[in-house]
């Protein structure tokens, strides 16, 4: 089971990134972990489900009473939070890999027909759509009037948010940029080499770092630190402004996956099947949770619990002990991080259903 699902989630990740994962699949491979059997505890409800004609692969988006998420059906759908009642649906030339994110009541996502799209959250009505060379997988981010977005071509677009007009474009290193992260002015992105750090007016360069193994997930910045794994198993925490190594922990297997920064603790897990919290100031762990399902998203930490995806569901673990609370089965992989609001936890599955549970 375990070499199979390695196979699966590195398979998944070659439609977000162009990177070699040789290195991640021999770690894994050498790796021995003891699963933890999941046990149930009080396991969620269904709320409701709505049936998609395509696998759901990222994070959905709620907002103002409205699920989006995209799917490989080559749509992205609008929802009711509540009641899971399809509001709308936008057509695309490709599938829709990344989550779209909204701003000013427009929302933005990529598609693999090789372009970003801008349409109004309310109708679904195209605004304006931007090409670029190759097809666009990863999530993009907004600021102020500006939408920044990856595309698989290895560059990162700067584009009008009102227009679709390009404003800056910026090649990385080498490989493919991953989904960029804003903060304090600056623009992070990770590629094949390590992390890149650019400015938002302009896309110039201010500091790159050299990790050791691949980044090919979005990294994570809490309190001025910037937090990412690598494909060699190696999470790094840097300072954010100046890209200097404040610490790295190593852990078997690779890392495809974003971590999550919560009460202190960083939350992440990869291909070897093992959820880990380290101690987000030096690095050294807390606890780590393997399970015989794997990890296959990043993971979401809510109250007292850090919830992932697996190969049949989705778990549950106490965020301060790693002890399981619950797990909910579902008819296909989870590699869609949940998103959780209102009492209710939303997520997608290769099985094309987007799940809102209690």
């Amino acid at each position: 089971m375990k070499g199979n699902l390695e196979l699966v989630v590195l398979w998944g990740l070659t439609l977000f990134v162009s990177a070699s994962a040789q290195t991640a699949r021999e770690q894994a491979a050498n790796t021995t972990p003891t699963p933890a059997a999941v046990e149930a505890v009080c396991a969620p409800a269904v709320k409701w489900q709505l049936k998609t004609g395509g696998s759901i692969y990222s994070m959905p988006l709620v907002a103002d009473g409205t699920v989006y998420f995209g799917s490989y059906d080559y749509n992205v759908y609008a929802a009711d939070a509540a009641t899971g009642r399809e509001r709308w649906r936008c057509k695309t030339g490709g599938r829709v890999i990344g989550a779209p994110v909204l701003a000013d009541g427009v929302l933005y996502f990529g598609s693999q027909d090789n372009k970003l799209y801008a349409v109004a959250a309310a109708t679904g009505q195209v605004k304006w759509k931007f090409k670029t060379e190759l097809a666009i997988v990863a999530t993009p981010n907004v600021a102020g009037s500006t939408v920044f977005v990856s595309g698989t071509d290895g560059s990162l677009y700067a584009v009008d948010a009102a227009t679709g007009k390009q404003r800056w474009s910026f090649a990385v290193k080498r490989g493919t940029p991953t989904a960029p992260v804003l903060f304090d002015g600056l623009l992070f992105v990770g590629n094949a080499l390590g992390v890149q750090a650019l400015t938002v007016q302009d896309g110039k360069e201010k500091w790159s770092f050299k990790s050791e193994g691949a980044v090919v997930s979005a990294p994570f910045v809490a309190d001025d630190t910037l937090y990412f794994g690598t494909l060699r198993g190696r999470l790094y925490a840097l300072e954010a402004q100046t890209g200097y190594e404040k610490w790295y922990t190593q852990v078997d297997g690779g890392l495809p996956f974003s971590p999550a920064v919560a009460n202190g603790a960083v939350f992440f897990g990869g291909i070897a099947g093992t959820l880990h919290a380290t101690d987000a100031r030096d690095g050294h762990e807390l606890w780590s949770y393997t399970s015989e399902q794997g990890v296959t998203s990043a993971p979401t930490v809510a109250g007292a619990l850090v919830h992932f995806g697996s190969a049949k569901g989705l778990i549950a673990l106490d965020a301060q002990t790693g002890q399981p609370r619950w797990s909910f089965n579902t008819n296909g992989i989870i590699t869609s991080a949940p998103t959780i609001r209102d009492g209710l936890i939303y997520f997608g599955g290769w099985d094309g259903t987007l799940y809102a549970v209690h």
